[in-house]
Parts: structure tokens; C-alpha cells; sequence
């Protein structure tokens, strides 16, 4: 082996690390904490994320920190932020990545569940009942897991729907 084969047969070099934009927030699961955090989202990516996407992430966003705050249970967990949500956000070359997680009752079996719209009169459509089908159709890899008392959810809004 000659001195020059010798100085390549090295380690080779690392590629640069790309650092991805991201969020972290810790809130209460309270409206008023949902809204000032999807606000303080669209501002912290406004530059990188289409108008598009950030309105399919707000409207996920929306309706699981919403649900969080709607149905944790205030006795799940004997500690002062028993109703606290943790959500971070990170960009990836193919969307955003997701995770919220909290301390609340565990989430029904069936939330999960394929599901698709019934053929409904347009006249006579219910108030509620459709947040986990506009969950799953506007996200990816969608999963949710149970640790100990908490909750976790993870999934990523691609950039083109």
C-alpha cells in the first residue's frame, strides 16, 4: 500500500449534520393553552411550511390536543400537571413529525380503527364524530402507545396531501 493509499484508508469523514427546524411545548390541556400553541406553531414555521400544510398540521394538531383537553381526566395522575400535554414538531425532507403525549385516560381501542365516512344527508349530519377519520386521512404513519400512565401519539403530516 503506497503512502497516499495510506492517508484515504482512514475513517471517512461524517457528513454534516442537518439540523431540522423543530417545536417543544409543554401546555396545559386547557383551550386557551391549545390556541396560544397552534398560534406560536404557525409563527415558529411560517417561512418553511406551505400555507397547505401547516393547515392540515393545525387541523390535527387541533382536534387530538382538543380531545386531550375534552377527555383527560383531572384524577389520572395525583400530580399538580396531571393535565399537561408535551407535543414537539419536527420538519423532515418528506413532512412533520409529531409526537404529543400525556397523562390522561387511555384512548379507546377503536379510535384507531381504519375508518371511513358513512354516506351521511348533508342535511342531517351529526355535531361531532369525525375527528379521528380527518386524524387518519390527513396523516401518516400514524401510532399510539401506552406507557405506564402516559399516552403517546406519534405521526407525521406529509407536505403534499
Amino acid at each position: 500500500m503506497s503512502s497516499s493509499e495510506r492517508q484515504n484508508a482512514g475513517p471517512k469523514p461524517r457528513p454534516a449534520i442537518r439540523t431540522q427546524p423543530m417545536f417543544h411545548r409543554v401546555l396545559q390541556a386547557e383551550p386557551q393553552d391549545v390556541r396560544q400553541t397552534l398560534e406560536d406553531l404557525r409563527i415558529r414555521f411560517a417561512k418553511e411550511v406551505s400555507a397547505d400544510a401547516m393547515g392540515r398540521l393545525e387541523l390535527v394538531l387541533a382536534e387530538v390536543m382538543n380531545n386531550v383537553a375534552e377527555h383527560a381526566s383531572a384524577t389520572a395522575m395525583p400530580a399538580a400537571d396531571a393535565r399537561s400535554m408535551h407535543l414537539c414538531v419536527v420538519m423532515h425532507d418528506n413532512g412533520l413529525s409529531c409526537a404529543i403525549t400525556d397523562d390522561g385516560g387511555k384512548l379507546p381501542a377503536d379510535c384507531l380503527l381504519p375508518r371511513t365516512l358513512p354516506a351521511l344527508d348533508p342535511l342531517d349530519l351529526p355535531e361531532g364524530g369525525f375527528g379521528w377519520c380527518l386524524i387518519q386521512g390527513l396523516t401518516q404513519s400514524l401510532c399510539y402507545y401506552r406507557e405506564g400512565q402516559r399516552n403517546c401519539l406519534a405521526f407525521t403530516v406529509p407536505y403534499h396531501a
